[in-house]
């Protein structure tokens, strides 16, 4: 287990940064597996793309830029970013899709909503100090959709994270500003900061670190660009649940044990292992497509999000509109490993 997964139990902000974690490996499943000629094609097809660029984080769903709060929004409402979907029966249902504000919204989009309407609302909501304090109802009106429902599937989960953030940068007497500010003064930026996370509740649990990818990501490409990391610092995978399904449908990784490719297509819930066995094949992959393409991961990242809407969950993947389909496997039988967790 890697040092971000271990308890903390000195006091001071110093701590975040006097003992740099070690990643854990990512141990290989044989039951799924990088297919690298498929990383290879989609690189080139990826590299010869107009425009790729990554998103900036701004827009209706977030606090304009040069906001007072917004450093604070973007470390507390990132690790909110998991859990969109509902199970019945051992089997996936559906994705979290709800109005909100007038509009529907879904998933990433309705969590990150919720959390900017609050910080509207109390503009210390943000705060690790609130963070550390927030109650079950309050945090379930800040999510409460328009018609009064409650519709994101995992709560207690959502609370529980909030406030192991909250908590461990209250008991470190930590801040994201001053996580931030440690991380420039380094030699590797992003790697500080990824460091320092592997310290802080609702990042440190995912070996793979997706959501402290996703807000390195944001502190580098928000209009601020508070994040300076090296020119030679490549972001890891951010590897969600949208990523997976887009890249066992486009055969970048190949599922070849027939039990696990039925359990997946069947949409059933997984163990904890058979999800790490597509989930750390995807990361591998998705490293390779990096370095063979030339992209960043940040383009990347944004093209294949963007790509889940031609390739979504519920109905028939729009293929002909996709970039992608020239090098497509077209295993669109195929579907994330469902898992309830709060990596992703």
């Amino acid at each position: 287990m890697p040092l971000a997964a271990a308890m903390v139990t000195a006091v001071g902000p110093a701590v975040l940064f006097a003992h740099p974690s070690v990643p854990a490996a990512t141990p290989t499943d044989a039951r799924v597996k990088v297919n690298a000629q498929q990383v290879e094609r989609t690189a080139q097809l990826v590299a010869a793309l107009p425009g790729l660029q990554p998103f900036n984080f701004t827009g209706a769903h977030f606090p304009p830029a040069g906001h007072p709060a917004a450093l604070e929004f973007f470390f507390a409402a990132t690790l909110q970013q998991f859990g969109f979907w509902s199970a019945r029966n051992g089997r996936y249902m559906r994705p979290l899709l709800a109005a909100q504000g007038g509009q529907q919204r879904k998933g990433s989009d309705y969590l990150w909503h919720a959390y900017w309407s609050a910080l509207q609302a109390a503009p210390a909501f943000a705060a690790p100090a609130q963070q550390a304090a927030l109650r079950s109802s309050s945090l379930q009106a800040v999510f409460r959709a328009d018609d009064g429902t409650q519709p994101v599937p995992a709560l207690r989960l959502h609370l529980q994270q909030a406030r192991a953030f909250g908590s461990d940068l209250c008991e470190m007497a930590a801040t994201p500003a001053a996580i931030l500010a440690h991380a420039n003064n380094q030699p590797l930026p992003l790697a500080a900061l990824l460091q320092s996370l592997d310290h802080v509740g609702g990042y440190k649990e995912d070996p793979l670190r997706k959501k402290s990818a996703l807000l390195a990501l944001i502190l580098s490409e928000r209009p601020e660009h508070w994040l300076h990391a090296a020119p030679a610092e490549q972001l890891p995978p951010i590897v969600d649940y949208h990523l997976q399904r887009m890249c066992l449908r486009m055969g970048l990784v190949d599922a070849s044990d027939a039990l696990l490719a039925a359990a997946l297509s069947a949409r059933k819930q997984l163990p904890a292992a058979d999800e790490w066995a597509v989930r750390s094949a995807v990361y591998s992959a998705m490293q390779l497509l990096a370095q063979s393409s030339g992209c960043s991961m940040a383009a990347i990242d944004w093209f294949f999000f963007n790509a889940r809407t031609r390739c979504p969950e519920m109905t028939a993947p729009d293929c002909a509109r996709c970039a992608m389909d020239p090098v497509c496997a077209h295993r669109t039988q195929l579907f994330q490993p469902v898992l309830r967790t709060t990596f992703y």
